[in-house]
């Protein structure tokens, strides 16, 4: 996985979200700030659906690094914790790798490093393509 690989989704790179470190399922992921994604214009508080896209693209990519292939979302939980104002850093790890379905666990943090959200998401093992057959 590359930085290129975040460019392939136009969201994503409307969002502008930069890959700053990869390892063996598990990701660093930036988000700039920038006023288009205020909840309300003026409030210095970014809408809460682009914290949780930060949140579904880093578990999902991390799932991608592990398994090697595509990994849609499947089920995404989110806890809001404070309200962000500032570049965002999200940090994915996967913490079950199973044929069908992997389970990741995402932090988001602020330029302070105080933690903003948390998210667990779970994404289909596209790997073989096992989850597309019939039965």
């Amino acid at each position: 996985m590359n930085t290129a690989d975040l460019r392939i989704s136009p969201f994503q790179n409307f969002l502008r979200v930069e890959l700053v470190r990869a390892d063996n399922g598990s990701v660093v992921i930036r988000m700039p700030d920038r006023s288009e994604l205020q909840r309300v214009p003026g409030s210095n508080q970014l809408h809460g659906g682009v914290v949780g896209a930060l949140i579904d693209i880093a578990g999902s990519y991390a799932v991608e690094l592990k398994t090697g292939s595509d990994a849609p979302t499947v089920d995404l939980r989110i806890d809001y914790l404070r309200s962000a104002a500032s570049e965002l850093i999200a940090t994915a790890a996967v913490i079950k790798h199973g044929k069908t379905l992997c389970v990741a666990d995402v932090e988001v943090r602020d330029e302070q490093k105080r933690l903003v959200a948390v998210g667990r998401g779970t994404f289909m093992n596209t790997t073989g393509n096992h989850s597309l057959q019939k039965g």
